[in-house]
This record gives structure tokens, sequence and C-alpha cells, in this order.
């Protein structure tokens, strides 16, 4: 209760500290009086007949057309005109009444869209005559040649430089290698082994595909190639017992 009371006194007291203004008085408002026309009564007239026809052709900007209207005072019927940038006419009937209105349109002709093909008048050419300026004359500037003294620079005095000599290395000289030389190897040679004779069909196949020894261009053995051949010597009867030995025992088994 106590904070409404103070805030009462504190609106009050804030009111009474602006300046009071009275109300401005405004001009009355003017009276003007309604404007009177008269009755519209008489306007109402019946429908008349009429007719009107009219037409427009210029060949030079290319217009034609027209426009032809009839009416009894109900129906309103005509028909209008007017020739297309195509070349075709187009034509259109019409019919107005009570029920609308209803157009016919039509088109006369083909359209056809020839070349435009602009005509320019021809003009001569214009001919001048070139202009004659007189030449001017001017005399030759003589320069004369200048003359320079070539510069003398001293010259400069520097101790002429001293490089130290070094000896020429000497390398000392070492024996070639001797490698020690072996005898070439021999090996002993072994008789040709004979096989049992083959059956029918081995004997067909073995004849149908030969087989052909490989032959070695002589350039093509080598030193090491030259050791893999075996080499074809004699060997003694205590050698060759043993293998006649094998072969007879083979030969038995077939």
């Amino acid at each position: 209760m106590k904070f409404v009371i103070i805030a009462a006194l504190v609106a009050v007291a804030l009111a009474s500290d602006r300046p009071y203004y009275p109300k401005p008085a405004y001009y009355p408002k003017p009276a003007y009086p309604s404007p009177a026309y008269p009755a519209a009564d008489g306007y109402d007239y019946a429908p008349m007949p009429y007719s009107f026809d009219w037409a427009v052709l210029d060949q030079a900007s290319y217009n034609d057309f027209g426009h032809k209207e009839t009416s009894d005072g109900n129906v309103v019927t005509g028909t209008y005109y007017v020739v297309l940038p195509d070349g075709r006419r187009q034509v259109v009937t019409y019919k107005a009444d009570d029920y609308g209105y209803v157009a016919d349109v039509k088109y006369e002709g083909e359209a056809t869209y020839p070349e435009y093909k602009p005509s320019y008048p021809a003009y001569p050419k214009p001919a001048y005559a070139p202009p004659a300026y007189p030449k001017p004359a001017y005399p030759t500037p003589a320069y004369p040649k200048p003359t320079y003294a070539p510069p003398a620079y001293p010259k400069a005095s520097y101790p002429e430089p001293s490089y130290p000599s070094y000896p020429r290395p000497s390398y000392p000289a070492y024996p070639r290698p001797a490698y020690p030389s072996y005898p070439r190897p021999s090996y002993p040679s072994y008789p040709k082994p004979s096989y049992p004779f083959p059956s029918t069909t081995e004997a067909a196949i073995e004849a149908a595909a030969p087989v052909k020894e490989a032959e070695i261009p002589a350039e093509a053995i080598t030193e090491d190639a030259e050791a893999a051949v075996a080499v074809t010597e004699p060997i003694g009867e205590a050698a060759a017992a043993p293998i006649a030995s094998e072969a007879e025992s083979s030969t038995d088994a077939a």
C-alpha cells in the first residue's frame, strides 16, 4: 500500500514539472453543396439499324485492309479483312446477337516468303585530286666531329705470384702373376649300348617322328666345351671285360 502511494506522489511531481500546452483550435470543416445532375431520363433510345464500310489500299507501304458492318437493331453482321506479310488474305466474317459473338476466319491464297533484295542507288565514285604540298628545303646540318683523348690509367703494381713445385709421384712395379698350367683331362670311351627290338607300335612312333642329331658349329665350341667332350681313346682289356660281361647278361635276360 505504501508503495502505491509513493508511486502516485512521484507521478504527480513529474507531471507538475512538464509545461502545459493548450489544445490547438482547427478551422471548421468547409461545407460544399452536393452537385445536382439532371435526370438520366430521355437517354435510353431504342436500337436503330446502321451500316458502314471502309477500306485502305496503299501499294507503296503494303497496306491492304478494310471493314464492313451492318445491323438491323438486333443482329449485327459484318466482315473485315487484312493482307498478311506472307501474302495471304485473312477474312473474318462475324455475327453478334443476344446469344453471343460468332466469328468465321478464312485465309485466301498461299504463303510465300520471297527473298528480300534491297536496291541501293548507284552513286559515282568521288575523284579527289592529290594535294600538292611544296617540298621544304632545309640545309643539311654540319656537326663537328668530337675528339676524345684516350684515357690513361695507371698500371697497378702487384707482386708476381709464386706457386710451389711438387715432385712427380712414383709407384712400385709389381711382377705379373704366374698361374700353374694343368694338363687336359682324358675321359674313357664306352661302347654304344644295345637295346631289345621295339614292338610294332613303338616302331611306328619312332618312324613317324625321327630324331635328328643337333649340329654344333665349330665356332660355338669354346675351350670349356671342348673339355666336356668325350675323348675317344682305346681302353685296356681289363676295363673292357666288365663292360662285355654286362652286355652279355643284358642279352641273356632279354
